[in-house]
């Protein structure tokens, strides 16, 4: 008998031992599906989310001053440019082991005109406190505790614009600037006015220096920014041929190459005072680098861009 007892506890061990054991792997799975921060290191990572929002809300600080506080926090500027109509767009970021921070800011005249801000959580596996909770959850509740307007996915983003202040932009970009005629357009197109300042001014993305073409993040960039094609398709759609030749003056060494190519979809491009503009835009000869690629001349660039002639 107890041989027989002995042998039912060996065969309830095994079976138990068969039932828990995907139960070990499932748990050891998840440790491995984690980084557990240490209290500590759960404290730095939110001390840096509440240095910013302590300078919240941006649009009250001097943008100058703004930049300042944000260098003496540990944040770098990766690029900073004013265009020839005032307006400055500065980017910065704050780089650790965890997350990355990223910040756009525009101003005029010292006017903020707008800001974009970006957190983002480095790899996987991901990282958690010592309950369990999600740094990036920990994140989200401090931004939210200060009034930051903050969205969740694909990861922690914000965009503000101040309409205001861009309303005086487009007033300045319209009034034109050195060979660049004055243009008459809508107070209430807002999108022709983004479109033309686009590829008129040299501070956004496509520009000379191809620094500014990395978005906050794919979403963002898909649905809130323009970019060189659909800025001179919307143009041609809505016959605006004179905000394109006007584009040929313009500072933006790209958005001169797609007028280039719109006028010549549109057959224009061998009237006599645009030809000799075409002419002196493409003599300049000089290497570009658009979104980090390079092109010998801009001959070459013009050549590798296409224009849809169905407008």
């Amino acid at each position: 008998m107890a041989n027989f007892g002995q042998h039912k506890l060996i065969i309830a061990a095994f079976l138990l031992a068969a039932i828990c054991a995907p139960c070990g792997a499932a748990s050891a799975e998840s440790v491995l599906n984690v980084n557990m921060l240490t209290d500590a290191q759960v404290k730095q990572e939110l001390e840096d989310i509440d240095q910013l929002t302590d300078l919240l809300p941006f649009e009250k600080q001097d943008p100058v001053h703004l930049k300042q506080q944000l260098i003496g926090l540990g944040y770098k500027v990766i690029n900073e440019k004013t265009d020839q109509f005032g307006l400055t767009r500065i980017r910065l970021t704050k780089i650790d082991t965890t997350k990355d921070i990223k910040l756009r800011f525009e101003y005029l005249n010292n006017e903020l005109a707008d800001y974009a801000l970006s957190v983002e959580i480095k790899g996987t596996p991901s990282y958690v406190n010592s309950q369990n909770q999600p740094l990036d959850k920990l994140i989200w509740n401090v931004l939210q505790k200060h009034g930051a307007e903050m969205s969740e996915e694909p990861l922690l983003h914000a965009h503000k614009m101040f309409q205001d202040i861009f309303d005086k932009y487009y007033q300045v970009v319209t009034a034109g600037k050195n060979y660049l005629k004055p243009v008459n357009i809508s107070g209430d197109s807002k999108k022709i006015n983004n479109d033309y300042l686009f590829l008129v001014s040299d501070t956004y993305a496509y520009s000379a220096d191809g620094n500014d073409c990395r978005p906050l993040h794919d979403e963002y960039y898909s649905s809130n920014a323009s970019n060189a094609d659909s800025a001179i398709d919307n143009l041609l759609a809505e016959k605006r041929v004179d905000l394109i030749e006007n584009i040929l003056d313009g500072f933006n060494p790209v958005g001169r190459i797609y007028a280039i190519r719109a006028l010549e979809k549109l057959g224009l491009s061998n009237n006599r005072i645009i030809k000799d503009k075409i002419n002196k835009i493409l003599d300049m000869n000089t290497p570009i680098n658009v979104c980090e690629k390079s092109h010998l001349n801009l001959t070459e660039y013009k050549n590798s861009i296409y224009i849809n002639s169905n407008n």
